[in-house]
């Protein structure tokens, strides 16, 4: 008698309306978790969705940005000249390899001596890189260019380098 009860009880309309409205409130729910947790790939790939995905935002203070996909952007190439006394060049290209347009990381130059032990280390963040806009177009590239003044009266000599990006 219980048993039927219990059956009864979840087979009525009002009850099915009623776990009908919690798993769509539910999906609605996910969609938009989803949608908060890839807003920045959404808003590069559908521009159309920035005001929606700002809105969405506005409640938690997150903020709709540039793509963040640091496996897409590699160092084609890099140099480190010295130039004269204790000034030095280090010029670098940055290429996006993704379809879309990417934030511009930022960079780590390591300095090592012979046994490729860092002596200096320097991060420059995209907005003290000279020239960097704010995105790196699909499948484009940006060449940087810096000018160092570098002490190397340490014990020991400067021997070569490292550098690296990555987002902060």
């Amino acid at each position: 008698m219980r048993q039927a009860r219990r059956r009864a009880f979840w087979q009525t309309p009002g009850m099915r309306a009623l776990l009908a409205a919690l798993v769509l409130s539910m999906a609605i729910v996910l969609v938009a978790q989803w949608s908060l947790h890839n807003r920045d790939q959404l808003a590069a790939r559908q521009p159309a969705l920035v005001p929606l995905l700002s809105l969405l935002c506005e409640p938690i203070g997150c903020e709709v940005g540039p793509v963040r996909q640091i496996d897409a952007v590699v160092i084609d190439s890099s140099t480190l000249v010295r130039r004269l006394g204790n000034f030095y060049s280090f010029d670098l290209v940055l290429k996006n390899n993704a379809s879309m347009p990417v934030a511009v990381p930022a960079l780590e130059l390591s300095l090592t001596d012979a046994r490729d032990a860092v002596l200096s280390r320097r991060v420059f963040l995209p907005e003290e890189l000279p020239g960097a806009p704010v995105l790196l177009s699909a499948k484009g590239s940006l060449p940087v260019s810096l000018r160092l003044s570098i002490n190397d009266a340490g014990a020991s000599p400067m021997a070569g380098y490292r550098a690296l990006v990555f987002y902060p």
